[in-house]
């Protein structure tokens, strides 16, 4: 197959449209396969807050201005846009151009795609391309779902723009994983941003081809030395490097882990994802309509995008004033607690019914979990042998609905536990962790939300104490997702090993309760430890209502009473589980 290569103009014309006419000629002189501009109008590209609105509004053309460049220019060869907005897709589709591309900013703007998709649809032989740069594996698989339904085979572009991106952060290795997991239903290309003076910019397209790119996207300007807008990535001289630092470079530039972001991707994502907002000031109580919502950037965003589908139908807790961004915080939601246990153990047998404080430490945590406002529901998680019997009958004295299922296969338990139930939010509490704190709970799942995270792990508290906060959607992904579902005993490392494909956040704790103390329940001296905890908060009339306070007061009291389990170390994620996923499940 041939290599098409794009001369990407950009911003590089400066506002300029003759500018970005001789750009285009001087393009399809070289023989450039087709030229590429942005179309975008700042009213539906930023929030009027962005830093940089008036600069998109100045570097922007006007409609008219418009249909007499892109005229011109097709009588030199094809013209595609990034188009950022419905009214650019209008633009578009008015000029007959023979391509789109989706930009990264817009992966998640679901009503864009779908109008590109209609494009792609009803102009056949036109070509879509849709960017991957900082976008994660279930954000393109949504959006290529859209464009494939449509019978419409995007070209995947990898690459970032970082102004200008470093070479130890190109990850040319994420071409083909792209191809890996994506192949059956698109085809693969990159975007090179390398700076447009450094030997690699040519040396990166070329890697980039022996690496399955179709596509190669390339910036150009007139002059570089003027350093004018899009001048960072552009070429305009002709080095080659020495040989030796050829290698070394292109080493590096190869990547090892093709899931993982490097810092400034994540920068980026960070920076140029837009954000569901409101597209006029709404009343509390209100139900969320998609007409509601327009995707935007925003400048002072404090948390990830949130899906459309966990906003839309859903009426709002409280008032919010036009562009507010929206966090699932402004939503109700439904949070189920599972604690998940079981008898067997290899430290400690019978854990769950040892007595603490005169009751058994299962039923201690599900009393403390019944007390918590924030919880809607608590199903007890265990398996079906007989040996959990006991654990059964615990749940139904506290009247706590049981569910039971397999035994190593524990996200499985827990999906059965939410099956055919409307849950948003799960806590997950093992059986081990049986001091939770009710404020810290709280705390967990309002910080979950309001940071639009997939996932919230408490881990500055001391072990024992916390929980760890699920999407629902996300548990039910990582078990269609996951190469060995029965190793998910390991939970949090299915998360951990896959961070930058996930929205994850760690909830911050007051300096005065980040202690290193061992507070979970896995061996004999645990237990010896915990039970005297429990003893004095029954003493102190506090057998039930203790918190983080009441526990940081014992031990400053009792130092000596931790140094009982000092040496238990914690056990490790066995070599054997596989967390990796298979991204390609995603697709439909």
């Amino acid at each position: 197959m041939t290599v098409e290569i794009i001369a990407e103009i950009a911003n590089a014309h400066q506002g300029e449209p003759d500018q970005a006419l001789e750009l285009a000629k001087r393009a399809f002189d070289a023989g450039a396969d087709a030229v590429k501009f942005h179309i975008y109008y700042a009213p539906e590209f930023l929030v009027r807050r962005h830093p940089r609105y008036e600069h998109f509004k100045n570097q922007s053309f006007a409609p008219d201005v418009w249909r007499s460049l892109i005229g011109e220019a097709q009588a030199w060869g094809p013209i595609y846009c990034d188009v950022f907005g419905i009214d650019a897709v209008a633009t578009g589709v008015e000029h007959d151009i023979a391509g789109m591309k989706v930009h990264s900013s817009d992966t998640t703007n679901l009503p864009l795609i779908e109008a590109v998709a209609r494009y792609g649809r009803e102009k056949h032989g036109r070509r879509v391309y849709l960017s991957a740069g900082g976008a994660t594996a279930r954000e393109l698989a949504d959006a290529v779902n859209v464009l494939s339904a449509a019978g419409v085979r995007p070209i995947l572009l990898h690459g970032f723009q970082s102004y200008p991106t470093a070479l130890e952060d190109t990850e040319l290795c994420r071409l083909e994983w792209l191809r890996e997991h994506f192949g059956q239903h698109c085809d693969v290309g990159y975007m090179d941003h390398v700076a447009g003076d450094d030997p690699f910019a040519f040396a990166l397209p070329l890697m980039a081809v022996a690496r399955g790119a179709t596509v190669i996207e390339k910036h150009i300007t007139l002059n570089r030395a003027q350093e004018g807008v899009d001048y960072f990535s552009s070429i305009d001289v002709d080095e080659l490097p020495r040989f030796i630092e050829t290698v070394r470079r292109a080493e590096s530039a190869l990547g090892a882990k093709p899931e993982d972001f490097p810092p400034s991707e994540r920068h980026y994502r960070d920076t140029v994802k837009k954000h569901w907002v409101s597209a006029s000031a709404l009343s509390k109580g209100h139900i969320i309509q998609a007409s509601d919502l327009i995707m935007k950037r925003v400048p002072d965003a404090l948390a990830g995008a949130v899906e459309m589908d966990k906003l839309v139908g859903r009426a709002l807790l409280q008032d919010v004033e036009e562009e507010h961004a929206f966090t699932r915080a402004d939503v109700a939601q439904i949070v189920w607690a599972l604690p998940v246990a079981r008898s067997a153990s290899s430290r400690l047998s019978n854990k769950a019914l040892l007595d603490m404080a005169g009751q058994p430490a299962l039923t201690h945590l599900l009393k403390r979990l019944k007390r918590i406002e924030r919880i809607d529901h608590v199903v007890m998680c265990t398996t079906t042998q007989s040996d959990d019997d006991a654990i059964a009958d615990l749940a139904q004295q506290e009247g706590v609905t049981c569910y039971r299922g397999p035994v190593d296969d524990v996200l499985g338990r827990m999906l059965g536990a939410i099956e055919g139930h409307d849950v948003d939010v799960v806590l997950r509490v093992t059986g081990d962790d049986i001091l939770i704190d009710r404020d810290y709970v709280g705390r967990a799942i309002d910080h979950h939300l309001r940071e639009n995270a997939e996932y919230t792990d408490c881990k500055q508290l001391p072990s024992g104490t916390e929980v760890e906060v699920f999407d629902a959607e996300l548990l039910r992904q990582i078990h269609t997702l996951s190469y060995d579902p029965d190793g998910t005993e390991y939970l949090t490392f299915f998360v951990t090993d896959n961070a930058d494909q996930i929205r994850t956040t760690s909830l911050p704790v007051d300096d005065k309760h980040a202690r290193d103390y061992r507070l979970t329940l896995d061996t004999s001296e645990d237990y010896e430890v915990i039970r005297r905890l429990l003893e004095y908060q029954a003493e102190q009339g506090k057998a039930l209502d203790y918190d983080l306070d009441d526990i940081m007061e014992y031990f400053d009291r009792h130092p000596d009473v931790l140094k009982i389990n000092a040496g238990v170390r914690q056990r490790q994620t066995p070599p054997s589980v596989n967390t990796s996923m298979d991204w390609q499940r995603l697709l439909r």
